[in-house]
């Protein structure tokens, strides 16, 4: 097997991570917070240590600014229905994520906020963002790196735009995190979600939301807290109360060995990575029936294409038959796909990693190139 879909879920896992998660399940297994016994602390340390390791990766200062969720969509819904206020307006990027754009949608929807869609030509530096914020504005959205094409979305450029407007930023960083080290410190990135299953190489069931500063919204879930239980509604006390309910821990501490794996590993992991996108596209480029989208952009090692009166469903289908795991269709980003005009016809989504090797593209090639 062949395995092209990292965008969605990498694969396959360090050992580290896998040694993680094995040793939490078979010598923790219990609750940080829900006991006073060793076993409960030693859980609760170990939630500890794995905020310090996420602050430290993502370069925010205080590990009480990490909240754990169940993944990067989470995370933006908390984000997104505890910090906005009616009357607000948001600006987002063409390429963000349903997971940005359908809680934007229902609150817009329910007559709560407003938000504009930038075009292209803001995101690439040609337009000025000044151009549709409006008094009421109070956040910008970037992905770091689109689902869909692969290009790198966000810059520093347009965060420091954003702030010269007294404009917050907020960053999923669900696509690109664990391709290149995001600080967001030195960046400027006010806010930032994130999940582990994929650049991170983390498993499924853990993401988090950052922010530079304590973060002071409506909690999205209400529930145990493991403290303060006496209180009717979740308590007053952070990063807790943003985690009610029982921490996925044996995924959080495997987390915490995925990020170290990166900080050791991530200059190799690059270097690889780039070597891969180089030769995807000297194999690919030169098949005329073929169109690439938005291939001229610095990107993480995902395409997306076409192939000449073929649908991306049967592509999809035919690669599958043999073996190559691809995915077509929308990708949860239609605002994307009504960016780079394929709408109507998907497309076809490559995603490598660094454990993926040319010799699994040049037989991914060959069978493109049988099909035409």
């Amino acid at each position: 097997m062949i395995y092209f879909d990292n965008a969605a879920t990498s694969r396959p896992k360090p050992n580290e991570v896998i040694e993680a998660f094995n040793y939490y399940i078979t010598e923790v297994g219990t609750s940080p917070g829900r006991g006073s016994y060793g076993l409960a602390i030693q859980a609760s340390r170990m939630l500890y240590q794995a905020r310090n390791t996420v602050a430290r990766f993502f370069s925010i200062s205080d590990p009480s600014n990490v909240v754990f969720t169940k993944n990067s969509t989470e995370a933006i819904n908390l984000f997104l229905n505890g910090y906005l206020s009616v009357g607000d307006h948001v600006l987002i990027s063409p390429y963000e994520h349903n997971a940005v754009l359908r809680p934007l949608e229902t609150l817009k929807n329910k007559g709560v906020i407003e938000y504009t869609v930038l075009p292209k030509e803001v995101i690439d530096g040609k337009e000025e963002i000044d151009k549709h914020a409006r008094p009421t504005t109070s956040l910008l959205i970037l992905t770091l790196a689109s689902n869909l094409t692969g290009q790198i979305v966000f810059s520093p450029k347009l965060v420091e735009a954003a702030h010269s407007l007294g404009i917050p930023v907020l960053v999923d960083a669900s696509q690109g995190a664990g391709k290149k080290l995001i600080d967001m410190e030195k960046n400027g990135i006010d806010f930032l979600a994130f999940t582990g299953h994929k650049d991170l190489l983390a498993l499924p069931g853990v993401g988090g939301l950052l922010s530079q500063k304590a973060l002071r919204i409506a909690p999205l879930i209400q529930g145990g807290t493991g403290i303060h239980g006496e209180s009717y509604v979740n308590p007053q006390a952070f990063p807790d109360a943003y985690e009610a309910g029982t921490l996925n821990m044996p995924a959080i501490w495997a987390l915490k060995a995925s990020l170290e794996y990166l900080e050791a590993h991530l200059d190799s992991i690059t270097s690889k990575e780039t070597e891969l996108i180089r030769y995807f596209f000297e194999r690919l480029e030169p098949i005329k029936e073929v169109t690439i989208y938005n291939k001229q952009y610095e990107r993480v090692p995902t395409f997306c294409f076409n192939i000449k009166d073929i649908p991306s469903s049967t592509v999809v289908e035919m690669l599958s038959k043999q073996q190559i795991c691809v995915r077509g269709g929308i990708h949860c980003a239609i605002k994307a796909h009504e960016a780079i005009g394929t709408v109507g016809t998907g497309a076809v989504r490559v995603s490598l990693n660094y454990t993926n090797t040319k010799k699994e593209i040049d037989e991914f090639i060959n069978i493109i190139k049988e099909a035409i």
